[in-house]
């Protein structure tokens, strides 16, 4: 008898410890990563939903795995989606649908690519030619305008990410002339929008 009482005591124990951890109907976790694209940036405000049981998860800034708190049983279908895009970015999943079991539970893949935007500003007081500009690797060349002195507009080829570090340099400067970027806004972080207001000075030697 008391053997009997202990089992369904234990067993009774049993179920309260798998409802407290969150599920009741399974032992398999629903889990992933999350890969950052520049993996420099990490934008908060990713919210994912499995859309089968209802279950939406906060994402922490920067983390690189996340797990469901809803236990799913063997068989058990799953729909893993983004609810919420982090400010800036956009997530794609992978792997995120299918039915439940050791496989499968474990390989949701989210991939979130910052928002590219277009850097760029204005050229003042250029006459000469051979005036090359560039943020890291990326470059472009700047012409005078036509009317002599006047303002020339450029932008790089290469858009950058919400976030990202910019800074741009003068990488040859024209004949006759010295050109450097202006301290304001350069160096700096791109913000969740086109940045054409980075300002380039050229002076006659």
């Amino acid at each position: 008898m008391k053997s009997s009482y202990l089992r369904a005591g234990l067993a009774l124990l049993c179920a309260v410890i798998l409802s407290a951890c969150g599920g009741s109907n399974g032992n398999l976790a629903l889990s992933g990563t999350i890969t950052y694209v520049p993996t420099t940036v990490t934008p908060a405000g990713l919210v994912l939903i499995n859309k089968n049981t209802g279950e939406k998860l906060s994402i922490a800034t920067g983390a690189s795995t996340f797990v469901f708190t809803k236990l799913l049983a063997s068989d058990e279908a799953f729909d893993v989606e983004v609810d919420t895009d982090p400010t800036g970015a956009k997530c794609v999943m992978s792997n995120n649908k299918n039915n439940a079991n050791v496989y499968t539970v474990y390989y949701v893949a989210v991939t979130c690519t910052s928002n590219p935007w277009v850097l760029g500003g204005t050229v003042k007081g250029l006459t000469g030619t051979g005036l090359v500009l560039a943020n890291g690797p990326d470059t472009v060349g700047v012409l005078p305008s036509a009317t002599a002195g006047a303002d020339v507009s450029f932008v790089f080829p290469t858009k950058v990410s919400n976030k990202a570090q910019y800074g741009g340099t003068v990488l040859t400067q024209p004949t006759g002339q010295t050109c450097a970027f202006s301290s304001t806004l350069n160096p700096g972080t791109m913000p969740d929008a086109d940045l054409k207001s980075l300002v380039v000075n050229c002076v006659n030697n």
